[in-house]
């Protein structure tokens, strides 16, 4: 297929700038130009153009959604626990990624709800009481997010010390939360180990691979308030113990546009591995961004730290990896014909695949991560106090006079 290549002046049209912002893409690797023989002006990549153009309508779009402050973007309530800035992830002014490379999930709960090692001690397990049994049998049948909705409200019943109010029983409180949901992931017995470790025995993972697993967990531990997050603060605001907020969280995070995306991504994936003209396929989607689940994300408009750092990872793992070689071609794929680059999402079903994990372990592995943040979300409400009750912009019809 030719190269169309077009004029300054066409260029500068499509994208709406001046000659001198054009040269400023040129001298970025944004633009390819060259020189037309016998004339001073030069030429420029048409898809190069159209590249950009999409790119930077994507990131308008995300302006605009901002404008409204509970759909995407503007801040609502104050927190110390996380920041995203200039395209990076501080958990308590940590960087996020450094830390995905040597803690545990464990260690980044310390953290996030300032406490020790205390409420991890392996005396603190929740008990199986007859209920939570009868729940537990049902479970091997079900999805990983319904297991964990059928677990929590059976353990809540009888986990008295859950409605004391003392931050120490509360963070203990936390750590059960934690342990359950794990063995509801894995479907074995709760256990004091550290997550990965659980999950890369469930899973059939080596343990030199197991740090993979962690930093995917580290990674997806907060994220400031995603829907899933301020749903759980919300209840938390309420009054209503941990298991609620955590319950709130997860109902929440199963949506597709939120933690369920990763589904939508596992068949992107299964769909373009077969498609007959995948440029073609990428071509059609590319002018809508949710044709595309797993790239682009409006806080992180050069690319989302948690996938780059989490592929980086399992280049330095398993270098040689099909499945991985796979992905990183079509990352490419994708940027050329969206501008749009890999997110979380894209990243933990990426991980699936590389290291052959159950279905649905990417959900399994957002969700068990960001049930640390829900957590440390609850504490921070339950400290500041405060029931969290926006108002709303009328826009109706007015009463009649």
């Amino acid at each position: 297929m030719s190269t169309e290549w077009i004029t300054s002046a066409e260029a500068a049209r499509r994208l709406g700038v001046s000659a001198a912002t054009l040269y400023a893409y040129v001298s970025r690797g944004l633009l390819r130009s060259e020189s037309t023989e016998g004339r001073r002006e030069r030429r420029y990549r048409a898809d190069d153009v159209s590249r950009l153009k999409r790119r930077r309508d994507v990131g308008r779009k995300a302006e605009s959604i901002a404008a409204h402050a509970l759909d995407f973007g503007t801040p609502v309530l104050e927190s110390a626990l996380t920041l995203i800035e200039n395209g990076r992830l501080y958990y308590r002014g940590h960087d996020a990624a450094r830390l995905a490379r040597s803690m545990s999930l464990e260690q980044v709960a310390q953290l996030l709800w300032e406490c020790d090692d205390r409420p991890f001690a392996a005396r603190n397990l929740p008990a199986l009481s007859t209920a939570l049994r009868a729940a537990w049998n049902a479970t091997p049948t079900l999805s990983t997010v319904d297991a964990c909705l059928v677990l929590l409200p059976a353990a809540a019943r009888w986990d008295h010390p859950s409605w004391v109010e003392d931050r120490a029983a509360m963070l203990e409180t936390g750590a059960r939360i934690l342990r359950l949901l794990t063995a509801a992931v894995t479907a074995e017995p709760v256990s004091a180990l550290p997550v990965h470790e659980q999950l890369a025995a469930a899973w059939n993972v080596p343990s030199e691979l197991a740090p993979l697993l962690r930093a995917a967990l580290v990674l997806s531990a907060d994220h400031e308030f995603n829907a899933s997050t301020f749903a759980a603060r919300v209840v938390a605001s309420t009054g209503a113990n941990l298991y609620g907020s955590t319950i709130a969280g997860i109902a929440a995070i199963n949506g597709p546009r939120h933690g369920g995306s990763t589904r939508r991504v596992a068949a992107l994936l299964d769909a373009l591995a077969t498609a007959t003209d995948r440029e073609a396929e990428l071509v059609r989607r590319a002018d809508e961004p949710a044709d595309l689940p797993g790239f682009g994300h409006p806080l992180y408009p050069d690319g989302d730290v948690r996938a780059v750092t989490l592929l980086a990872l399992m280049h330095e793992a398993l270098p040689r990896s099909p499945a991985l070689a796979f992905a990183d071609a079509l990352a490419a794929d994708i940027e050329r014909a969206s501008g749009r680059r890999p997110n979380i999402d894209f990243a933990t079903v990426t991980l699936e695949r590389v290291l052959g994990l159950p279905k649905d372990s990417a959900l399994a592995l957002f969700l068990l991560g960001r049930t640390v943040g829900w957590i440390a979300h609850a504490l921070e409400q339950a400290a500041n106090g405060g029931l969290i009750r926006p108002r709303a912009r009328y826009i109706g019809p007015r009463p009649a006079a």
